[in-house]
């Protein structure tokens, strides 16, 4: 009798804790349908890709005691565009650092003349790099240089916008190298 009565019990508990779970289930699909449908869904902020500015420069020769000029080469995707250099006090400039080294030091880059455009999110135009643009920066090598092939650090900081906003700047690496003979 008392064996009768366990499995009895037991039963009806199992049968018990079921039919709380799947209630509790039911209320918490409930639940998370109403929040579905009664909240906005969470947008991310958009962000461009990260290759839509790339940068290249060629092996430039230098001999020590001289002086040669090196060309950077900034490339934009189609429908972007860096804030150019100078740039307006609101706008973050493109700039490029270079840092010496063995020998050899870099004068501060030359920029090339921005386009000004209008864009909808600014009252005045602004000056911009679109396409292509090409920062030239003189090289010397000291005497101490020494020779061979060498790679300078550089750095280009930029700032990708599209025709409706400006996305957090970027800074790209932009190794220039320099063969001292």
């Amino acid at each position: 009798m008392r064996k009768i009565f366990l499995v009895v019990s037991c039963g009806l508990l199992l049968l018990a804790v079921a039919a709380c779970s799947k209630t509790e289930q039911a209320n918490t699909n409930s639940s998370a349908a109403n929040v579905s449908t009664n909240t906005a869904p969470a947008t991310e902020p958009k962000t461009p890709p990260e290759n839509i500015v790339t940068v290249s420069a060629q092996l430039v020769q230098l001999e020590q005691n001289g002086t040669t000029e090196a060309d950077v080469q900034i490339h934009i995707d189609s429908g972007y565009h860096i804030n150019g250099n100078p740039t307006s006090k609101y706008q973050i400039a493109t700039k490029l650092d270079v840092e010496p080294g063995d020998g050899i030091t870099a004068e501060p880059p030359k920029y090339p003349p921005a386009i000004s455009k209008k864009f909808p999110f600014s009252e005045e135009p602004l000056p911009v790099y679109e396409g292509q643009a090409t920062i030239k920066v003189t090289l010397k090598a000291g005497a101490n240089a020494t020779k061979g092939t060498h790679t300078l650090r550089a750095k280009l900081l930029v700032q990708p916008c599209d025709n409706q906003a400006c996305y957090r700047p970027r800074t790209i690496e932009a190794p220039l190298l320099v063969a001292v003979k």
